[in-house]
């Protein structure tokens, strides 16, 4: 496996990362508009720059607990299958550069269907830092209902003012 540049961030008490490929922006957390029907690990919607942006709140979709909301978090913001895509993360500390040494593919007996999204595992001194791949952390189900919940995953077509991101709670 080739070397990579990764953003480093946390997840509760865990260390991950992301390929900078994968990465638009890093922004701070602002409150999210609610939508409704969505499942539990979506918090709602932002409005990036006229994008209509879904949140994906990392911690609920891996089954970690709750996100305690802090002056540290931070959206990851990455553009899949042409939509703007936000997941929460508790902190972002670093982007470093690994070598190839320092990436090992995942093993076999951590790699399952069902956490496939687990790139690999970097080294970093003595830490290891679980590299995901953002893009395959939705199913194509779960990515079809965001779409289909009103057009919010667009980007920022004229026909995404007609959403509920007005509605007050």
């Amino acid at each position: 496996m080739e070397g990579m540049q990764i953003v480093v961030f946390s997840l509760n008490d865990g260390i991950c990362g992301v390929d900078t490929s994968q990465v638009k922006e890093i922004v701070k957390y602002e409150e999210v508009t609610k939508m409704p029907k969505m499942p539990k690990f979506i918090e709602g919607v932002i409005n990036l720059r006229g994008n209509v942006v879904p949140i994906v709140n990392l911690n609920k979709r891996f089954r970690l607990g709750d996100t305690e909301i802090t002056k540290k978090t931070k959206v990851i913001i990455t553009h899949i299958d042409g939509k703007f895509i936000g997941f929460l993360v508790n902190d972002v500390y670093e982007i470093i550069s690994l070598s190839s040494e320092d990436i090992e593919e995942t093993p076999d007996l951590i790699r399952k269907v069902y956490n496939d999204y687990l790139k690999c595992v970097g080294k970093k001194g003595d830490k290891l830092i679980s590299i995901l791949d953002l893009s395959i952390v939705l199913t194509d189900s779960e990515l079809e209902e965001l779409e289909d919940s009103e057009g919010i995953c667009g980007e920022g077509s004229e026909d995404d003012s007609t959403s509920d991101e007005k509605k007050e709670d």
